[in-house]
């Protein structure tokens, strides 16, 4: 299973956000080595859904609008994947693979993602993230 871009740099910059200071823009491109267009299309998104808040001028940057403890890896995961289907198999929405009557592949990616699922679930940013000088 793998985590598109998008979704791996959300989880990095809330983890980052995690601290008392707020964090610039050009910070998290920095720190994190994040790109400047991804950085300002996921702090406009996670603004959107309420995992972040910014603050404008002298002192200002993005801080969690919430408790780490409290936001599940999942919504994140929610968030930024697409809702397509994972698997190989299925070639649209309408039209299923020729051989899914022959094919034991289908059945064994739902089951490996939902256990990927079920262990992220488990997950909170704040089971991610290590304080400082940890």
């Amino acid at each position: 299973m793998r985590l598109n871009a998008a979704t791996n740099g959300a989880m990095r910059i809330l983890m980052a956000c995690r601290g008392d200071k707020p964090l610039t823009m050009p910070e998290m491109i920095r720190d994190l080595g994040l790109t400047e267009a991804l950085v300002l299309k996921t702090c406009n998104e996670l603004m959107q859904a309420g995992f972040l808040v910014g603050q404008r001028g002298r002192g200002g940057g993005y801080r969690l609008a919430r408790p780490s403890a409290g936001i599940r890896v999942t919504e994140i995961v929610d968030l930024f994947e697409p809702g397509e289907n994972l698997f190989p198999c299925r070639l649209n929405d309408r039209m299923e693979c020729r051989i899914i009557t022959l094919c034991r592949l289908r059945r064994a990616c739902e089951k490996a993602y939902a256990a990927f699922r079920a262990e992220l679930d488990k997950l909170t940013l704040a089971d991610l993230t290590l304080e400082p000088g940890n």
